[in-house]
């Protein structure tokens, strides 16, 4: 089987911007094992890890985040988490786990190796292993069957590896029990919430005071650094007149993206609507549905379900014979749908309630999920294989354009030689939306790691390049206090305002503890007591924000001593907390859950034996970082 879906690989390149599979287990990355000449990053007892490895494994984590998070993902995230140092440790732990799999004489038959490959969604049509789509897919991800191979039965050792030392992992009854009470268990919390915009007005300004608060925090009123920028924009809508896709870049465009050309399961019913009030009485409701069942009772005897919708239907299809024509699942009410597409064609029903009364359905015809055919999308294809041609050509174009500046040093003539157009930016800080082109973090960083007058690489702007050459820069300076007057005192007072709130509410806890309530406190000054509402440890009340330790003091609260020990800040505000209520969770909750729980639970344990076993190993062995990352 192997060796048959090697054959016939097509040679068509198409430059899309595909999905990487990823073909690894999640926890431990992936890379190529062609051989190549590359720099040496670590040393795991005496193998070497490579440049190559590492990029190629820190690029595929750098994907996973940006798929995870969307716009939320920036490099200063990636900074943040560190995912350098976890690609590392990722290879490092797969060369200590394939080494133990080596001891342990563990290995992957061709049966095992085959299957795993033929279960991918990825390479699958219609829910069956496509042998052209898989040759493909690994064609444009610039892998070789070989290479693909070779990272699937490493990766199919390090699964035995992991399943043999994790297999006596076992979870205790009082374990699951625990954590049940814990993420079941409730509490409802009332609060006083002390405001430091209340206090405002009792701050009594003082410039000197300003000015020792501006020495102590002179790198709040620091002025970014900022850039300017000349830059040539390479649209791919400007080369798409230029494309004229082949016949077979059309179809293997349309069979890579078999997904997009799907069409769902659809039926043809019909069917007899009987309507119920929003508020009918229930002697009412019982009798739509002794109507109803007679009416179904007829259908089912064959009278012309079509002549009954005619005269019972209180639905406006009724004068269709109560026709709803082709519909897929989306198009109807959850109830409806599911019992309309549990039926075969031309079964009734039972009685089927939604929110409209009570239906009597008839499936009259079912077309199955299918692919759109070639002839009948080829427009949109064409199309799409134009823009994606059309991306292509406008990155060859600025790679062009960045020769031809560099070697003229020069990007402005070398855009009149090409007779482009160049604009100027005007001065941006790191962190601002680069003026007439809006936020591209990831742009950004490379501008400011330019030189003056340096030329940056191709850019990507959505689906445009950039190329841009750095003409200005203004420097990070500290403004004086004169100029940052009107943002001192406005941090000063904020800052004196929160003292004197955070103060007061701490005297007011401190009465509290002594009465054992917070009831005469807030009546004795006015205040506002507020309750959370019941939640639980895991999903805290929203006005509690998502502080760890405010939440275990909530839960460690007891009748005895309901009010909460110090001030917890909350959103820019100080609260004094009492316990309110405490609603444990029922032993009848505990069975319905517990085969789930200790599912979870023991996936978890057994992620931690195997982290704990693989520490074990780097301890004990021999770990060298050759380059700082």
């Amino acid at each position: 089987m192997l060796g048959l879906m090697r054959k016939h690989a097509t040679s068509w390149l198409i430059k899309v911007a595909l999905f990487a599979i990823v073909i690894v287990f999640i926890f431990w990355g992936g890379y190529s094992y062609t051989e190549r000449k590359a720099s040496r990053v670590a040393a795991v007892n005496g193998s070497y890890i490579s440049m190559l490895e590492f990029q190629s494994t820190y690029n595929n984590l750098l994907e996973q985040m940006r798929s995870r998070l969307g716009d939320q993902f920036s490099p200063e995230l990636a900074e943040t988490l560190n995912l350098k140092r976890q690609a590392l440790d990722q290879l490092i732990n797969r060369r200590l786990i394939l080494a133990e799999a080596k001891i342990l004489e563990l290995d992957v038959s061709r049966e095992e190796l085959q299957n795993a490959i033929i279960s991918y969604p990825a390479f699958q049509t219609n829910g069956h292993f496509d042998q052209q789509r898989y040759q493909q897919i690994l064609r444009l991800n610039k892998l070789t069957p070989q290479d693909f191979e070779a990272s699937q039965r490493e990766n199919l050792l390090i699964n035995k590896v992991q399943q043999l030392i994790t297999r006596t992992t076992k979870v205790l009854d009082a374990e699951i029990l625990s954590f049940f009470h814990h993420t079941q268990d409730k509490v409802n919390l009332a609060y006083i919430q002390v405001d430091p915009k209340d206090f405002k007005t009792k701050v009594k300004e003082d410039e000197e005071s300003m000015r020792d608060y501006f020495d102590k925090h002179r790198e709040n009123y620091r002025l970014p650094a900022k850039r300017n920028i000349l830059y040539v924009r390479f649209r791919p809508q400007d080369y798409i007149d230029e494309v004229q896709p082949t016949d077979r870049e059309i179809n293997d465009y349309y069979l890579l993206h078999q997904e997009d050309y799907k069409e769902p399961e659809k039926v043809r019913a019909r069917h007899i609507l009987f309507r119920i009030p929003p508020k009918a009485k229930t002697s009412d409701i019982q009798a739509i549905q002794k109507r109803a069942e007679m009416v179904l009772e007829l259908a089912r005897k064959g009278e012309d379900f079509a002549k009954l919708a005619r005269k019972y239907s209180e639905d406006s299809t009724a004068s269709k014979g109560g026709d709803l024509g082709y519909f897929t699942r989306e198009d109807m009410v959850k109830p409806f749908s599911d019992s309309a597409f549990s039926l075969e064609k031309g079964e009734i029903s039972d009685l089927v309630r939604t929110r409209f009364g009570l239906h009597i359905i008839k499936v009259e015809d079912i077309k199955e999920e299918s692919i759109k055919p070639l002839a009948e999308v080829k427009k949109s294809v064409i199309q799409s294989v134009k823009q994606e041609q059309a991306r292509e050509i406008a990155r060859q174009q600025a790679e062009s354009f960045i020769d031809l500046s560099r070697s003229l040093d020069d990007m402005k003539k070398a855009a009149q030689d090409k007779n482009l157009e160049t604009k100027e930016s005007g001065f941006f800080a790191a962190n601002e939306p680069i003026p007439s082109l809006g936020s591209y973090p990831e742009v950004s960083e490379v501008i400011f790691s330019l030189q003056e007058k340096e030329i940056s690489p191709a850019l990507a702007l959505g689906d445009d390049q950039l190329v841009a050459q750095l003409i200005a820069i203004q420097d990070s300076r500290l403004k004086d206090f004169d100029e940052a007057k009107k943002e001192v005192r406005e941090d000063w007072l904020a800052e004196k305002s929160r003292e004197l709130a955070r103060a007061k509410a701490q005297a007011w806890l401190e009465m509290a503890r002594r009465e054992g309530t917070i009831t005469d406190v807030a009546r004795n000054n006015n205040l506002q007591i507020r309750k959370t509402g019941l939640f639980t440890a895991i999903s805290p009340a929203r006005s509690l924000g998502n502080q760890k330790d405010l939440v275990i003091t909530a839960f460690a609260l007891r009748s005895g001593q309901p009010v909460a020990p110090e001030v917890y800040e909350v959103n820019g505000k100080y609260l004094i907390l009492q316990l309110e209520d405490r609603q444990p969770a029922t032993e009848e909750e505990f069975q319905k859950q517990r085969e789930d729980i200790a599912r979870q639970l023991l996936i978890a344990k057994k992620e931690q034996t195997f982290s704990r076993w693989i520490m074990g190993r780097r301890e004990r062995s021999e770990i060298e970082i050759l380059q700082k990352l």
